[in-house]
């Protein structure tokens, strides 16, 4: 009997315990929700980086765009820069018509530069008349076309072939042998204004030439014919 009576009180044990111990229900139940929080958690950390380099990928493109059209920017500002330095040149083309224009009068002087010199009021011409071996004859026309008496002094050089002159002239002349061909002629007096002095000459030379190679009266050319 005492057997019969023990095998009942087993099985109600059990909910006995859960009553009098209610606990274990509450840990088990934290069990769960830490377990499905650590599940939540680990899955959220898969996703991040994924959506991070899917955000991160777009500005990678974006720099290369804003470089082209950066360095595009200043190829254009040299053709800005070449078009202005051409605009001064007009400028400079039109001043010098206008600074010529009043240069012209200053050319009137030069009329009176050509009229000048007074050296030309005095002139002469050498001429060879003839000549032989040995010798050659010239004459010299001295006029004076100023207006009043003016002295004369005619220089003739010839190669060194030419020795000796002899001169004569109605109106008076000295010569002067400066050896080596120079000879210097001068008048005796005053030529008055309007007159000429005629002076025959005789050289002697050895070989040939009866032309001078320079004559001057008072410093200016005379006419060798």
């Amino acid at each position: 009997m005492s057997a019969g009576q023990d095998r009942p009180s087993g099985p109600s044990s059990a909910p006995r315990v859960l009553t009098s111990a209610p606990w274990i229900v509450v840990m088990l139940g934290v069990g769960l929700l830490a377990s499905l929080l650590l599940v939540a958690l680990f899955s959220l950390r898969e996703e991040e980086p994924r959506t991070v380099g899917a955000a991160v990928d777009p500005p990678i493109y974006l720099p290369t765009a804003g470089a082209q059209a950066t360095s595009a920017a200043p190829s254009d500002a040299p053709l800005a820069a070449v078009e202005t330095p051409a605009s001064p040149t007009p400028s400079q083309s039109v001043r010098p018509p206008a600074t010529g224009t009043p240069a012209r009068p200053s050319a009137s002087p030069t009329p009176a530069t050509l009229t000048a010199p007074s050296t030309g009021t005095v002139t002469a011409a050498y001429e060879a008349t003839g000549s032989g071996r040995d010798w050659f004859e010239a004459r010299l026309t001295v006029a004076n076309g100023s207006g009043r008496s003016r002295s004369w002094e005619v220089e003739l050089l010839f190669a060194g072939n030419v020795k000796s002159l002899q001169a004569s002239s109605p109106s008076g002349v000295s010569v002067s042998n400066q050896g080596s061909g120079a000879f210097v002629l001068r008048g005796t007096g005053p030529l008055p204004s309007g007159k000429t002095a005629v002076v025959s000459l005789r050289f002697v030379r050895t070989g040939t030439g009866d032309r001078p190679g320079q004559c001057t009266v008072n410093d200016t050319d005379c006419v060798i014919r």
